[in-house]
């Protein structure tokens, strides 16, 4: 059975952790390591052998329950294909220094602007906020991507599902990403309150492929 009282993020701060992760095209590594004068630093790694490789970080602070990034860096390798991108956030100036592939540039962000890989952490920081009898049907963001900042929205399925993962059953809460009429991509994410709502699975169709990502192990660092 859930619990229906608030979760307070201030009374039970995030927890460092690694996770395993299983998919379809390879093994996913995902670290959240928290490092000096408060700065986090969550990366992936996706394993698919000759196929595909992905690495992607995000340096960043938790204000307030928000994240503010710093840094992000992304390279990833299909087959013979290599696509590399970087941005620097410069809070002073409220400008985001990018690089995506040859192209170099800058684009001005206002407060409450996430990093590329900060939408999927910034839900699970307002899962542990939210009333549970009182759920919201959408959720927005505004996300530095490629060069610009974009609204996300979130769409909550207030049904329960339990899901199966190796490490076991889980009910959670069902979030998807809401794209335009007639866009074929598609991305779910279930989020798990037994589990602080970290995501145990992911569902991603970018429009040429499908991939499912399911947790395999998850351990918490002190």
């Amino acid at each position: 059975m859930l619990s229906t009282y608030t979760f307070g993020a201030s009374d039970n701060p995030i927890k460092q952790s690694i996770a395993i992760l299983d998919s379809n095209v390879g093994e996913m590594k995902v670290e959240m390591i928290l490092l000096k004068d408060n700065k986090w630093k969550l990366s992936s790694y996706l394993d698919g052998g000759r196929i595909v490789q992905r690495e992607e970080i995000e340096y960043f602070y938790i204000e307030n329950n928000f994240i503010r990034p710093i840094e992000y860096n992304f390279f990833q390798k299909i087959l013979f294909r290599k696509y590399n991108a970087s941005a620097i956030f410069d809070w002073e100036k409220n400008e985001a220094s990018y690089v995506e592939k040859e192209e170099k540039g800058s684009v001005a962000i206002e407060e409450k602007v996430l990093g590329p890989s900060s939408a999927q952490l910034q839900l699970r920081l307002d899962f542990r906020e939210l009333d549970l009898n009182n759920i919201p049907k959408l959720l927005n963001y505004k996300v530095f991507w490629r060069g610009s900042v974009k609204e996300r929205l979130f769409d909550i399925h207030k049904d329960i599902e339990i899901i199966e993962t190796p490490i076991g059953n889980y009910p959670t809460y069902k979030v998807s990403r809401r794209f335009e009429s007639g866009d074929t991509r598609s991305q779910v994410f279930w989020l798990a309150p037994d589990l602080d709502f970290s995501v145990i699975k992911i569902f991603n169709n970018d429009g040429r492929r499908e991939v499912e990502i399911k947790m395999k192990s998850l351990e918490e660092i002190d």
